[in-house]
């Protein structure tokens, strides 16, 4: 076999010709074909795929070469070519000690999946910064959620100088985290600013058919807990149990203490096995330890789907 082939998760497979010194990524653009990606340096790992033997490699760092074969997590007719889009700031506001919520309009729709994630560019800031949207896909007015890094370029821009009307750009959409359309049973696990794209996800769910959904979010700190009345009245819409947890709180909390990875051993409401697909979201180290315990516990690997978040720290 002199071609590369890549077969999605619908079993449609693509073959293409390896280009001389390049990636398998650049391969299939050459060849006109799309591929979901991001960074193009292998550290976003929206383009991670699956060797015949089980090991994972990145597709836009990969060399290509004749007769290479992978699985990719999606469909192909879900890889939408990211495209740039004008946006103004509705309103903007801090939900916890540790988050801020930016509402904005654009100038046309971006059409995304729920899960998936744009590249903004404010005013004043040196580079695009990656949030997930928090809203659903049909709704008219766009949410993110950052981070507040004490220091951080995107905390400073909104404390001192943004204001409502400050026009940005936005371009995407990106990534493979997205919301499957099945009725497996659901856990959701995030951790911090991760519950965003589980919030578009929930408010994607077509409320007479959902199945059994369960989600553990998890804060540093009580006082950085967010969101939790608009996940309230989403329990009251969809079968949703919401399992909150904290590192650290005081006598007022009502959620556990713990990480949310401990926090799946309080899930009741969707079978902890085989046949229930996961979503979880947050922190490299949260992620990886809790998709080992869901391994353990006997879900299936490809049932598994992830987003690392890695904030941008501010320069020493």
């Amino acid at each position: 076999m002199d071609r590369i082939s890549i077969t999605f998760a619908d079993g449609e497979v693509m073959s293409f010709a390896p280009a001389p010194g390049g990636s398998v990524l650049t391969s299939a653009e050459q060849a006109g074909n799309a591929l979901a990606h991001s960074c193009r340096e292998g550290t976003c790992r929206t383009c991670v795929a699956r060797r015949p033997n089980g090991d994972e490699v990145l597709l836009c760092v990969e060399p290509a070469q004749s007769g290479f074969e992978a699985v990719v997590p999606y469909r192909r007719a879900d890889v939408s070519p990211p495209t740039l889009r004008r946006a103004k700031i509705n309103s903007f506001q801090k939900l916890s000690r540790s988050v801020w919520e930016i509402r904005y309009r654009l100038q046309f729709p971006l059409p995304f999946l729920p899960g998936q994630f744009v590249e903004a560019t404010f005013p004043g800031i040196d580079g695009p910064r990656r949030f997930s949207m928090a809203n659903g896909p049909a709704e008219a007015e766009q949410i993110l959620h950052v981070r507040d890094i004490p220091g951080g370029a995107m905390a400073d821009y909104l404390a001192t100088r943004a204001k409502a009307q400050d026009a940005f750009t936005v371009r995407g959409p990106f990534g493979i985290f997205y919301l499957r359309a099945n009725p497996k049973p659901k856990l959701f696990v995030a951790g911090g600013t991760g519950l965003a794209p589980v919030i578009a996800m929930l408010r994607g769910i077509d409320r007479s058919s959902a199945p059994p959904l369960s989600l553990v979010v998890g804060f540093a700190e009580a006082q950085d807990a967010y969101a939790i009345d608009e996940l309230k009245a989403l329990a009251t819409e969809l079968p949703l149990e919401i399992v909150l947890t904290a590192d650290t709180a005081n006598q007022g909390w009502s959620g556990k203490m713990g990480n949310p990875v401990a926090g799946i051993g309080h899930v009741t409401a969707v079978p902890l096995q085989e046949g229930t697909e996961a979503y979880l979201c947050g922190p490299p180290g949260m992620v990886g330890a809790a998709r080992t315990a869901l391994r353990e516990l006997g879900l299936r690997q490809d049932d598994i789907f992830n987003e690392e978040f890695v904030h941008q720290s501010p320069p020493a």
